[in-house]
């Protein structure tokens, strides 16, 4: 492969002013410019992507956090944001925190040494001013989350408004106890499915018993066991709501283990609409998150705020349906 003294060789100029040429920086007289892309093109010289990433401080690579690896959510989410960024010239880098706020740290460092462009964050688990302080080195999207003040780009559902809506559905189908199974209460998307879900009892004027409240890890064995917990109460729910589908097939399975059916003897309903709810039996009725569309949208986000198109805080909110299926 030619190299730029190569190139300086044939032209029979410093490599300087070889390297002005690439860059566009500087002033090189325009006849010993065209000898240099004259040497280049007779030598076929390709320069370096990496060399002129360094020279634009600029990496082509997006770094997405992600909370858990294992959870189906992500898989889709990730792929939508793969597609915007392939087609914009960027590689996406897989970044799994585990829930670990020391690691997700780590990962936005990689934003102050300029190892990526800009970084997209799934959830949110330091404190935010602590997270803005990056934003000095290049732009931050959430996706699926959002911060209260405004002051990082989200993409969103309307998390209260889709609990209300799982909510009504049961109450409509003539239940009154409803359990509630959310995901962390530090998340503010579990505050505010738990805030629709008790809204919407209050509409209708049934009491919230928070005996019929609890929260998990948006696993399948902690839906299992906060259902099991449910279960034994002396009034126990004729319905349960699960802040994501993972947790209400383990609501399924803890509900069939004692021997009752799915939905004759409890209705059983999701959030999110990933593969698992379509094939559990029965087929879970949940919310179908527009999961692919929402990475979509925050690739996009991101590259406008790279374009310098984005002033902080904007928010932008998509449509979330109820899909009803046979477990109500």
């Amino acid at each position: 492969m030619p190299t730029i003294l190569d190139v300086a060789e044939k032209a029979g100029v410093s490599r300087s002013t070889v390297s002005r040429v690439l860059t566009n920086s500087g002033r090189v007289d325009p006849e010993t410019k065209q000898k240099v892309l004259a040497a280049m093109k007779e030598l076929n010289y390709q320069p370096s992507q990496v060399a002129r990433n360094l020279r634009r401080k600029e990496t082509n690579l997006i770094a997405v956090l992600i909370p858990c690896i294992s959870n189906p959510f992500f898989g889709s989410l990730v792929q939508g944001m793969e597609e915007v960024a392939v087609k914009k010239g960027y590689h996406v880098i897989l970044c799994n925190t585990g829930e670990d706020p020391v690691r997700q740290i780590e990962y936005l460092q990689m934003l102050e040494r300029k190892q990526v462009d800009g970084v997209i964050l799934t959830a949110l688990r330091n404190p935010l001013e602590e997270v803005k302080s990056y934003l000095q080195h290049g732009p931050i999207v959430l996706a699926s989350e959002y911060v209260e003040d405004n002051s990082l780009p989200a993409v969103v559902i309307d998390n209260i408004k889709a609990a209300e809506r799982v909510t009504e559905h049961l109450i409509l189908k003539g239940h009154k106890r409803i359990g509630f199974i959310n995901g962390p209460e530090h998340i503010i998307l579990c505050r505010d499915r738990q805030k629709g879900y008790i809204q919407m009892l209050e509409n209708y004027e049934i009491p919230v018993s928070h005996d019929l409240i609890t929260c998990s890890d948006f696993t399948i064995e902690g839906g299992f066991a906060c259902a099991k917990q449910l279960l034994v109460l002396e009034e126990k729910p004729s319905a349960i709501f699960a802040a994501n589908d993972e947790m209400a097939v383990g609501v399924i399975q803890a509900v069939q283990e004692q021997g009752l059916r799915v939905p004759q003897d409890v209705a059983v309903v999701g959030f999110d609409n990933v593969q698992v709810s379509k094939v559990v039996q029965p087929n879970l009725t949940t919310i179908d998150q527009p999961i692919f569309q929402l990475g979509v949208k925050s690739m996009e986000l991101l590259m406008s705020c790279l374009d310098g198109d984005v002033s902080e805080g904007k928010r932008i909110v998509l449509e979330a349906n109820l899909c009803i299926r046979e477990s109500t």
